[in-house]
């Protein structure tokens, strides 16, 4: 091999390298935007999703502000504050399903959840409405911080007392309906049986 040929290859791998170097750079330069980029579209998408979220709660606290609940309606009455409530708890939902933080999931949803289960915070009305009216004031207080990028704050201790209450109502209620269960079954089973008249 003479000496121009070793120039030439030598010269050719460096341009090899050259361009394989640029290349490279080039590459890891795109996907740093492009996740810089996916970063900031997720930014807006949250920040957007939360002022939604924030509010539809405050909509939902005038709502239930200027809901005064019947007296006399009880347990079984339907009143009309409560389909809006209900439409405000689907709009919440859908929010925060676009909010990218697992923190603010996990620490949203079971409140929520307990929110939409109004119905076992008392026999009436105004323990209903004093019922959404502290789960929300919770969410506004977590979605508040989120947004500041503070800290998430702990469930407020009515939270904590509101789900033990509920779920001590959920479980007198199946009881209840489990009992009475056994004493229809009893009933039944102590009637006589209808004689076969057919031939």
């Amino acid at each position: 091999m003479n000496e121009e040929v070793a120039t030439a290859l030598i010269g050719l791998g460096g341009a090899v390298l050259g361009a394989g170097a640029t290349s490279i750079t080039t590459w890891m330069s795109f996907r740093h935007q492009r996740r810089i980029a996916k970063e900031v579209r997720l930014h807006d998408v949250g920040r957007l999703a939360t002022d939604t979220a924030l509010a539809k709660l405050i909509e939902l606290q005038d709502l239930i502000a200027a809901s005064a609940a019947s007296s006399r309606a009880s347990r079984d009455d339907r009143e009309p504050w409560e389909r809006a409530a209900l439409m405000h708890f689907r709009d919440i939902s859908l929010s925060l399903l676009r909010i990218p933080s697992d923190a603010v999931h996990e620490r949203l949803n079971p409140t929520l959840a307990l929110a939409k289960q109004y119905r076992y915070a008392g026999s009436r009305h105004f323990h209903y409405l004093r019922h959404v009216q502290a789960m929300s004031e919770d969410m506004i207080n977590v979605l508040s911080s989120y947004i500041r990028d503070a800290k998430l704050p702990p469930p407020h201790e009515d939270v904590a007392a509101a789900r033990l209450s509920i779920e001590a109502a959920r479980e007198s209620e199946r009881l209840r309906y489990e009992q009475m269960r056994r004493e229809y079954e009893e009933l039944r089973a102590e009637e006589p049986e209808e004689p076969d008249d057919l031939p």
